[in-house]
Formats: structure tokens, C-alpha cells, sequence
């Protein structure tokens, strides 16, 4: 049963089963010890079903940014071309990443609240022959769009300089279907705290064996994000640096119950959610902000009407209705707010939100 004190909107961290609380409230063990490790195994083991991969899954004590950040370290050296297409705030970061680290980025922005565009994909490889990778955020969480992945996989591959496929799924992947082996994609991460029902601190990531070849020669400065130390150590069933054993605990207990329920079911709930809440919403005063074909099934954005201090409107949402949602970021901060449907969330969840979002205009109008 939910704590009722709140209803959690935010995307991630976002609320997770008595079940994965009471797992994750469990004594310390040791780390290097078989017990955890038949759990470490377990998880590798049921990602591999979400991740639809045969690839290596390596389980980091980070946020899902530190997966963003392993990902760009570990195959690339400075000076490499890396095409980023982005279309809101955390795909923005990650180009940001790749900056910092030394890349020649080339980064492709679309407007926020759009997806990325095959067409422009395809024209901007064609004009990059020497390119290493080409990075795309399948679900940006900062605006409520998903992108098309699969329209992407054959241009990447298709290209001549075969550049690496790197995705950051972090907001999506548990909750959208996104076969990572069928579609090429060489680098996948994902993080505990979203569509996957667990506490914050863990980032997953696979990588295939083309990405394992360039991590060999890969320049770029790295130590606890060297991804060669996780794969050593996954061997046994072990991480290199100390794991977050309790939040490993909870995931341990959300891939189970995920698991039960079998990742179709999943991923159509997810859709489901998506088309009740946005069915909800248009038939109110309010206005979406992204269009239904580029919709995330995962997180639904509204604009803010035209004279509401959206600060005022979120601490009446929490303090009165005892909703928590969240505004934009970067570019739509100020423009929308955000309202996460991923993981453990049900069709009543998202009743309440959208009554408490009404009576709370009301109130400010």
C-alpha cells in the first residue's frame, strides 16, 4: 500500500512498493561475500530481460549522470567527433559531457517539446564522415518527448565510419520497449530510481562487444567510471568500488515483482497511463505541451496559463492537495510542468493529480 501523505508526480525519484522498502531496509552484508552476490547476478540477470541483450550489464553506484558520463570516457578519446541530437536539458548535459572530456562535438538541438527527425539525422551524418558516435536520449525527461529510436538504428549503422550507438534511457527504459541487441545500440544506461520501482543511487549500462573493441584504446581520462574495472569484477558477481548494497536490495525485489508481471504488460500499462492521463487533461481547460505522436509514456508536460506564478502553483499543489509535481527545465522552465507516470503508479494516482491541478487553478485564477 502507497504512503499516503503525498502523491509523488516528480520524474524520479519516483514512489516504489512496500515490498522494495521493506527489502531495502535490510542489515549490511558483505559486499565481497556469496550472498551478494547471487543478488548482483539476479539483477544482471533480469536488466538482461528489460535490456532485451546479451550484452554485459554493469550495475555503477551513481546516478543515471554517471552512467551518462561512463559512457562518454569509456570509448572515445579527445579530439573524436561525436554527434549529439538532443531536444531538451539532459540531452543537453550530456553534449556538455562530451565538451568537457575534449570531443569535437557536434551538437544537433531540436526545439524542446519536439522529437529528433530522421531526415536531420541522416543529413548531418552525411555531412560528418569521421564520426565516432552518435548519441541520443530516447525519453528527455526535462520536456515529455520520446524519441524514435528505431528509426535511427539503420542510418547509424548504415554509416561508413560505423560509429558507435550510445542511448540514454534513463526515463524510459523498464517502462518503453527498446530492444537494445535488435536495434544495434552499443551503450544503453538507465538509472534505479525511475520506471524501474527502486530507491536512487544505481546506474545500469550495457555495452557490446564493438563498444568493448574501442574501450581499448579509448584516451579519455577515467578511473571509477572505467567501465574495464566493472567488467573484471562482474566475472564474480562483484562490483570494484563499494556498492549501494541497500538500494541494490530494492532493485533486487522491483525486478522480481517486474518480472512477474512480464515486460509487455509493462510496456503497455506504460501506454496505457500515457493516453488516460493526456485524454484527462485535454478534456480540461488546460494544454499539453507535446503533440501525441511525440508523447513519453512515462512523463506528461502542460503549459503553464498565462498569468500563473508556477512556483505559487506547485506549493499549493503540495501543501493543499498534497501533489508534488515539477516545473520545466532550461528552456521550459517557467513554460511547463511536469507530471511523472512511471513505475508504481496507478490510473487513481493520476485521477487525483489532474482534480488537484484543476481546484488549484481555480483557486489561483
Amino acid at each position: 500500500m502507497k504512503d499516503n501523505t503525498f502523491n509523488l508526480r516528480i520524474p524520479g525519484p519516483t514512489p516504489i512498493p512496500s515490498e522494495v522498502i521493506k527489502s531495502s531496509a535490510r542489515q549490511m552484508i558483505n559486499h565481497r561475500g556469496k550472498t551478494y552476490e547471487e543478488i548482483q547476478k539476479r539483477i544482471t540477470g533480469n536488466l538482461k530481460y528489460f535490456f532485451q541483450t546479451e550484452n554485459d550489464i554493469l550495475l555503477l553506484t551513481s546516478s543515471g549522470m554517471g552512467g551518462l558520463e561512463a559512457a562518454v570516457v569509456n570509448f572515445f578519446s579527445p579530439g573524436d567527433k561525436l554527434v549529439f541530437f538532443t531536444c531538451g536539458e539532459f540531452g543537453n548535459r550530456w553534449a556538455e559531457i562530451g565538451k568537457r572530456y575534449g570531443a569535437d562535438v557536434v551538437h544537433v538541438k531540436f526545439t524542446p517539446g519536439k522529437r529528433v527527425d530522421k531526415d536531420t539525422v541522416y543529413e548531418i551524418l552525411e555531412k560528418n564522415d569521421n564520426v565516432s558516435g552518435v548519441f541520443i536520449t530516447h525519453n528527455e525527461t526535462a520536456t515529455g518527448v520520446i524519441n524514435p529510436i528505431p528509426q535511427f538504428s539503420s542510418i547509424i549503422s548504415n554509416h561508413k565510419n560505423k560509429p558507435l550507438f550510445l542511448v540514454d534511457s534513463i526515463s524510459a527504459l523498464g517502462a518503453v520497449d527498446l530492444p537494445a541487441d535488435k536495434l544495434g545500440i552499443d551503450v544503453l544506461v538507465t538509472a534505479s530510481q525511475k520506471a524501474w520501482m527502486a530507491p536512487p543511487g544505481i546506474a545500469m549500462i550495457s555495452v557490446s562487444r564493438r563498444a568493448w573493441n574501442r574501450q581499448v584504446n579509448a584516451r579519455m581520462p577515467k578511473y571509477y567510471f572505467d567501465l574495464s574495472m566493472y567488467r573484471e569484477f562482474s566475472i564474480k558477481n562483484q562490483t570494484p568500488a563499494t556498492p549501494a548494497v541497500g538500494v541494490l536490495y530494492g532493485l533486487d525485489k522491483s525486478l522480481e515483482i517486474m518480472r512477474k508481471e512480464g515486460r509487455e504488460e509493462i510496456f503497455k500499462k506504460h501506454t496505457d497511463l500515457k493516453d488516460y492521463i493526456r485524454g484527462k487533461i485535454k478534456s480540461s481547460k488546460l494544454q499539453l505541451f507535446v503533440t501525441d505522436d511525440n508523447a513519453s509514456p512515462t512523463v506528461t508536460s502542460i503549459r503553464i496559463p498565462i498569468g500563473i506564478d508556477f512556483h505559487q502553483w506547485i506549493a499549493l499543489l503540495r501543501e493543499k492537495y498534497k501533489v508534488v509535481v515539477v516545473g520545466g527545465m532550461g528552456e521550459t522552465k517557467g513554460k511547463i510542468i511536469r507530471i511523472a507516470h512511471m513505475g508504481y503508479v496507478t490510473k487513481n494516482d493520476l485521477d487525483q493529480t489532474v482534480t488537484a491541478l484543476i481546484k488549484s487553478l481555480e483557486k489561483l485564477s
